[in-house]
């Protein structure tokens, strides 16, 4: 049976997915040993399901789009990212494309099957190509979220502090982020998700709470993850309140995968070498 403290444990997971066991045990008063116990019977139990890494798009050259479908049926495809299924039976997904005329092309392609989309939200991107060092770090990061700097400065022969430095600017930038998977039907916590064309308004309510978000100048989809329903409640009141227009969904299970970004990165890494040869 879940209490208070595994909640607490799973919201600061859900918060910073790297943030330390013993960062934890000083926000819940229990010894660190004791938060290690409660975060392995987590993961023994499967209420913690893994740690995946979030890789936006842009960050290995690619244009994303974020789409809404409210339908019985599902879609699986390679150009999939994420997936965020709601209790009304909304269906988000995260897609990516090479241009935004593949988006668009991909945005029908799933229409045929699931219908006409309810919100539709490709912003305004300039996609990147990232360094080397950064390639390296988030391939790490992509087996292990959650391994040690100190592990990743030993594999990679890298100074521990220039790995800190370089994980905390992608995370800043939005680049990538590390999220736990949890199953929320065992887990007793409660995940909203917000969709709004007036995010500016909403930013300083759902910083406390958001724990993933799609988002670019006013409009955009957050994550938020909360302690019950009760507070869920509280938030839903207020972002009402700021913005009536919003749609808030409480979310059943989501799922984030980085295949793509695996295979782009490789991609990106193998044409500098062979310019580099080639030079």
């Amino acid at each position: 049976m879940l209490d208070a403290v595994d909640k607490k444990i799973m919201l600061s997971f859900l918060k910073d997915g790297r943030v330390p066991v013993r960062q934890i045990s000083k926000e819940v008063g229990l010894s660190t040993t004791a938060v290690y116990y409660r975060f392995s019977k987590l993961l023994q139990g499967k209420v913690i399901k893994s740690f995946s890494l979030y890789i936006n798009p842009n960050f290995y050259c690619k244009y994303f789009g974020v789409v809404g479908f409210k339908t019985a049926k599902d879609i699986d495809a390679d150009f999939l990212n994420v997936k965020i299924k709601s209790l009304d039976g909304r269906v988000f997904y995260e897609f990516e494309g090479s241009s935004t005329e593949e988006l668009t092309e991909k945005l029908s392609y799933m229409s045929n099957i699931l219908g006409e989309p309810e919100m539709i939200y490709i912003p305004e991107q300039v996609p990147l190509k990232p360094s080397g060092v950064d390639i390296e770090i988030t391939k790490v990061l992509m087996k292990n979220p959650r391994m040690k700097l100190a592990q990743i400065s030993s594999i990679l022969g890298i100074p521990p502090k220039s790995v800190k430095h370089r994980i905390r600017t992608l995370v800043s930038k939005k680049y990538v982020r590390v999220v736990p998977i949890i199953d929320l039907g065992k887990s007793d916590i409660v995940v909203f998700s917000v969709y709004s064309s007036e995010v500016s308004k909403l930013l300083k309510l759902l910083q406390k709470c958001e724990f993933l978000s799609f988002v670019d100048r006013d409009r955009g989809v957050i994550l938020c993850a909360v302690y019950d329903l009760k507070e869920a409640e509280m938030y839903i009141r207020e972002v009402k309140q700021i913005d009536p227009s919003s749609s808030v969904m409480i979310v059943t299970d989501y799922e984030i995968r980085n295949e793509n970004a695996e295979r782009e990165l490789e991609r990106i890494e193998k044409e500098a070498l062979e310019k580099v040869n080639g030079d």
